[in-house]
C-alpha cells in the first residue's frame, strides 16, 4: 500500500486534525477535467466516519442505540479544482462540543495547496421519534481528549 493513502494525525499545538486521503477516481471528475462539485460530498462523509471512528465512535453502533446524525447543513468553498488520479488530504475537526448538533470543519488539500474548505452540521436526532436528541456526554469527553474541537 502507498503510504500516502494511510489515514494519519496532524498536531497544530494543543489540538489535532485527523486526515483521510482520496485518491481521486475518473469518475470523480467532469467534462472539464475537474473534479465535479457534488463529488466532494462523499469525500467530506467519509472524512466525517473515519474520524468518528478512530476515536471509537462507529456509525453503526450508534444507530443501534437509535440515534441519527442526517446533516442538517453542508457549507463548500471552492478555492482551486482537483484532477484525476491527485491524492487528496481531508483533515478534519470539531467547533465545539456537540449539543443536539455537531460541527465539523473540513480542509481538502493537494499538496501544499487548499482546494476546498467545508462544514457540515449534523444533528442528533431519535430514530423512534424523529425528534432532536442531545449527543451523549462521552463524546464530546472523547473528541476533547483526542484535540479534535478547535474552538
Amino acid at each position: 500500500m502507498n503510504d500516502s493513502l494511510k489515514s494519519v494525525w496532524i498536531s497544530t499545538g494543543k489540538n489535532k486534525s485527523f486526515c483521510v486521503t482520496h485518491r481521486v477516481r475518473y469518475s470523480d471528475t467532469d467534462k472539464m477535467d475537474m473534479v465535479y462539485h457534488g463529488a466532494y460530498v462523499p469525500m467530506l462523509e467519509a472524512a466525517r466516519v473515519e474520524t468518528l471512528r478512530e476515536i471509537g465512535w462507529v456509525y453503526s453502533e450508534m444507530e443501534k442505540t437509535g440515534l441519527l446524525l442526517p446533516v442538517v447543513d453542508l457549507r463548500l468553498k471552492y478555492k482551486m479544482p482537483a484532477r484525476y488520479d491527485q491524492i487528496l488530504r481531508i483533515e478534519s475537526h470539531v467547533l465545539q462540543c456537540p449539543t443536539s448538533r455537531i460541527t465539523f470543519v473540513f480542509k481538502i488539500t493537494h499538496n501544499q495547496d487548499v482546494l476546498v474548505e467545508a462544514e457540515v452540521t449534523l444533528a442528533f436526532v431519535d430514530s423512534t421519534t424523529g425528534r432532536p436528541h442531545r449527543a451523549p456526554d462521552r463524546l464530546c469527553e472523547d473528541l476533547v481528549k483526542y484535540g479534535l474541537i478547535h474552538s
